[in-house]
């Protein structure tokens, strides 16, 4: 069982919410938007939205500067 975060297939944890998997793969850029299979999921629902298996996720890291 597997999901595919940012092109790359990664190993599916039962019952890990998108908290979780930003942690274990060490996305820790503060400003970040992730989507599940093309759906922008909030940042108020990132501790308890569960990744289903088989997801595809995007985590896109925003920067700004000048």
């Amino acid at each position: 069982m597997t999901i595919e975060v940012n092109t790359a297939k990664v190993e599916w944890v039962e019952g890990e919410t998108i908290v979780d998997l930003l942690r274990r793969m060490n996305f820790i850029y503060p400003m970040l938007v992730i989507k599940i299979d093309g759906a922008v999921i909030p940042k108020s629902r990132y501790a308890e939205m569960i990744i289903p298996d088989g997801s595809v996720v995007e985590v896109i890291h925003l920067e700004s500067g000048g």
